[in-house]
């Protein structure tokens, strides 16, 4: 059987409370009223500050859509063409602003783009500089691996066989076999540690590189410089 007196009393207690919060609410109309518009307003903000940056996203995302065309285009013109150095001065430019602008793909890939373009023009310092920033800033993407890489070369190109090693070991220390790079890396760190009079090192890193990617250029390369010494 229902227990009567227990309804009452819970009732009793709802009812209580409830003029209770009535009674708050009077007395705190104004509060509560400036307290939730202070509340939308700020979801409000937040809607349309996604929105923006949302929106900035996209557009820095097709612009360097954009300038890789433009790159790409830049490339197979004739260097003594009318409106050559106009476009290469403008991507120059466009692709110096957006390197700055924020830590994103876009960003990114632009001073990525730019240490290709120090590559080409033989600056090769400043295309180290380019690339093992990007390296440092994209590790978890493709082009970490791909700009580390990059950044060996021109230490190659520089001269600079220890700091050439470094970068290509890191690479395979890092990235592991998986990477795109992985045959390429071990090639040159076989290659270096020959060049330096290292044969044994070299005899193993041509062995590995002939082991793990034994149908690759790359895998090819190290078989034959094994056959030779």
């Amino acid at each position: 059987m229902i227990d009567k007196k227990k309804v009452e009393t819970k009732l009793t207690i709802a009812e209580r409370l409830e003029k209770s919060l009535n009674s708050l609410l009077g007395k705190n109309r104004k509060v509560f009223l400036i307290v939730l518009i202070v509340i939308v307003v700020a979801l409000i903000g937040l809607g349309i500050g996604s929105s923006v940056s949302k929106s900035n996203l996209n557009k820095q995302f097709n612009l360097i859509d954009e300038l890789e065309a433009t790159y790409a285009e830049i490339q197979s013109m004739d260097s003594e063409a009318a409106d050559y150095q106009t476009k290469y001065d403008e991507l120059l430019a466009q692709l110096q602003d957006l390197s700055g602008k924020s830590a994103n793909y876009s960003a990114f890939k632009a001073e990525y783009l730019l240490g290709m373009i120090a590559f080409e023009k033989g600056e090769y310092q400043k295309a180290l500089e380019s690339f093992y920033s990007v390296y440092g800033k994209s590790k978890e993407t493709y082009m970490g691996s791909l700009s580390l890489s990059n950044a060996a070369a021109a230490a190659e190109e520089l001269k600079d066989t220890t700091l050439a090693l470094e970068y290509y070991t890191k690479l395979i220390d890092e990235f592991g076999f998986s990477a795109a790079e992985a045959p390429k890396a071990l090639f040159a760190q076989g290659r270096l540690q020959e060049t330096s009079g290292n044969l044994e090192l070299a005899k193993a890193t041509f062995q590995q590189l002939a082991d793990q990617f034994p149908s690759s250029e790359f895998g090819k390369l190290a078989q034959n410089r094994l056959a030779l010494l």
